[in-house]
């Protein structure tokens, strides 16, 4: 059985890795699923691990092994850049107290029994380590966290999927071809066709560009993440930070066309990264001009580049000037890339409703935490033509099917996305 996975990030790869284990014949396409190269949003993750995220049952299903998932990885792999860390939730002396308190409580009743969070106070948040950066926080939860770093995590996947003879190719997907409702293969941009017993659609923010269905891209929105990578020392190299009272989460739950700053820091390459503004649109139809030449670039829904950076270098400025003075030396460029979601804040995980042969694996709220749990089990229903736990409501069928009166049509024989438009 030859599987093709489209997607080189995350997801893609630990998929493959996991298809190679049960020994399927796998070939990697690690091209953007798009005509013009978009940066993948793996790149510029924080790569946090949120250990004791879940899925079904209000997120009790699965939860917490993802950072076991992590470590069993690389006691089998070696070094997959799995590192120890620190989470801080911060809050602002300008949020509110009531809300604060309230989200407080709610985040140490999600925590298995016994992790209790310790709470910082302003004065430890803006001296010692931290001085440099002149954050103004009010207080903050410190956790223990896991962090990827994501740089070591790509070059030694790539060693790993090596020896275990995937085929990784840098072609990108223009189109899937379905005959008699099955996929059979893809066609790449640059015209050459790979016939596969099956595809795994690993493409983030690209998927509705490929699935063959005419409501794909409604099912499948996406959100654009601005982030600004800096390349000062880094004196805290085991420390994220994150708001406490984010409001990306709360916009995708609501369905509304917003933009929206969490300003928060990871490190990132040796240095740090800083972000991230997220711009709402709720479709998934990726532009054709290159996202890093804002000039070029005509997008539908109300988000233009310009101003998601110019949100973003003024929460910097006003969160740490001393980082937003490290930037402007250093003339840091901000980047831009499309983020997948689900708005119930579930992954999709399982086969595509109306078309054979064709897995989703996507929207991932917290991936570091999630896709290395659940990838083995996908590549165990590929595997063995069975179907992913009903409990853990990840079955892409509850949002393809949500707009559906009756079953979903087969597409056309030979039907499929060409270059997202």
């Amino acid at each position: 059985m030859d599987i093709l996975v489209a997607g080189g990030g995350l997801c893609g790869t630990l998929v493959a890795l996991a298809l190679s284990q049960r020994r399927l014949g796998v070939t990697l396409l690690r091209g953007s699923a798009h005509p013009r190269p978009v940066p993948a949003a793996t790149h510029y993750s924080y790569g946090g691990i949120p250990w004791w995220m879940g899925v079904g049952d209000g997120g009790r299903k699965l939860s917490g092994q993802g950072l076991t998932c992590w470590r069993q990885l690389q006691e089998c792999h070696g070094d997959l850049g799995l590192r120890p860390a620190a989470l801080l939730l911060y809050w602002s002396a300008a949020d509110d107290k009531g809300a604060v308190e309230s989200a407080v409580a709610a985040l140490v009743a999600s925590l298995p029994a016994g992790a209790t969070p310790e709470r910082w106070g302003r004065h430890s948040l803006c001296g010692g380590d931290f001085q440099a950066l002149g954050l103004s926080c009010a207080g903050a939860l410190e956790l223990p966290y896991g962090h990827i770093n994501t740089h070591h995590y790509q070059q030694a996947m790539a060693r790993v999927l090596l020896s275990r003879r995937v085929r990784c190719l840098p072609g990108t997907v223009a189109q899937l071809l379905i005959r008699h409702g099955q996929c059979i293969g893809v066609r790449l941009t640059d015209g050459a066709v790979l016939r596969s017993d099956g595809v795994v659609l690993a493409t983030g923010a690209a998927m509705a560009s490929l699935v063959p269905l005419p409501e794909a891209f409604q099912w499948f929105p996406y959100s654009w993440a601005s982030v600004l990578p800096l390349h000062p020392p880094q004196p805290w190299p085991d420390v994220i930070l994150q708001p406490l009272l984010g409001g990306r989460e709360r916009i995708e739950c609501q369905g509304r066309e917003d933009l929206v700053v969490d300003a928060g820091l990871a490190p990132w390459d040796g240095g740090v990264v800083f972000g991230q503004a997220t711009s709402f649109q709720h479709q998934s139809r990726l532009p054709d001009a290159a996202p890093d030449n804002p000039t070029a670039m005509s997008l539908p829904g109300p988000w233009q580049p310009a101003m998601a950076e110019a949100r973003l270098r003024r929460a910097l400025a006003e969160w740490a000037p001393g980082l937003a003075a490290a930037a402007q030396r250093q003339q840091a460029r901000v980047r831009h890339c499309p983020v997948s979601y689900s708005p119930d804040g579930r992954p999709w995980v399982g086969p595509c409703p109306g078309i054979d042969n064709l897995w989703l694996f996507g929207g991932f709220r917290g991936g570091f935490a999630l896709a290395p749990v659940l990838a083995p089990h996908l590549a165990d229903a590929i595997a063995h033509n069975s179907t992913i736990a009903p409990e853990w409501e990840v079955d892409p069928a509850r949002r393809l099917g949500s707009n559906r009166a009756g079953p979903v049509p087969r597409p056309q024989e030979g039907a499929g996305s060409g270059s997202a438009s």
